[in-house]
């Protein structure tokens, strides 16, 4: 059998997407099908959904801002199930990248390398780094998170894995006290000895002691503090870039992150 998972997606603006997704296979091997439950993102409010509509391929409609592994259970005649996996796709328009990750784009790119760094960041936070997550990729990174977590594994040994992929790990931060599961990834990466960027999100007007949200010998880094309202991606990559070579950022004792 050949069935496989199809995708479109259209963006609606404010970091925010509609997309559909199928099934693909022979019209013969589609008359086979009885149903397919579609299993989304644990963040959705329905994360399972069973399409019976043979006519349409059994296409779901939905809407959302971050990237996924989609899971379908696709039941044919006879009581089998195929499992079927496919790395959901949302992409902004090529007028709607920030001018920052246009200028880091190229310079990334022609490392033949491609960096994979892994994001941390709390639930309140989730828009803003679905717009940083998006950035970062078109500027030629490769990004983890929890939106990577594929369905049945273990939270914790899935994060773990993804830190050890890992050439950075970037923790974000817009409150006073970092947020439980930011330091607990933070201090996963530590044990990893992975270099680590701390990013605070501060809003314009108003200015917090950045390196105090890390407690601890975290809060021995130094931190990168941007706007909320627009992280300038080039000052993170290049951050990144000066952890590459230079991994051990515990030395100094705190402050702002100088690259």
């Amino acid at each position: 059998m050949t069935y496989r998972i199809a995708q479109d997606f259209e963006y609606v603006g404010n970091d925010y997407w509609r997309w559909s997704a199928w099934i693909e296979a022979s019209e013969a091997e589609l008359d086979r099908v009885c149903e397919v439950t579609w299993v989304l993102h644990p963040s959705f409010p329905q994360p399972h959904k069973v399409s019976k509509e043979r006519s349409e391929n059994f296409r779901i409609r939905t809407a959302g801002w971050g990237v996924f592994t989609l899971r379908a259970e696709v039941l044919t005649i006879g009581n089998e199930t195929v499992v079927l996996k496919h790395p959901l796709r949302l992409e902004y328009p090529e007028d709607g990248l920030s001018a920052a990750s246009k200028r880091q784009e190229h310079r990334l790119v022609d490392t033949g390398k491609s960096r994979t760094v892994f994001l941390s960041y709390s639930a309140r936070d989730a828009q803003v780094a679905s717009r940083l997550r998006a950035d970062l990729m078109n500027a030629g990174l490769n990004v983890l998170d929890q939106t990577r977590i594929e369905h049945g594994l273990p939270i914790n040994q899935a994060i773990d894995q993804m830190i050890a992929q890992s050439d950075t790990v970037i923790g974000l931060v817009s409150d006073d006290e970092m947020s439980p599961w930011v330091t607990a990834e933070l201090e996963a990466a530590e044990r990893a000895a992975k270099p680590i960027l701390p990013v605070a999100l501060d809003t314009i007007g108003e200015h917090h002691e950045s390196a105090r949200r890390f407690g601890g010998r975290l809060g021995k880094l130094q931190v990168l503090s941007v706007d909320k309202a627009k992280p300038d991606t080039g000052a993170i990559t290049d951050a990144i870039g000066t952890l590459m070579h230079n991994p051990h950022n515990f030395e100094n004792d705190g402050g702002e992150f100088n690259s």
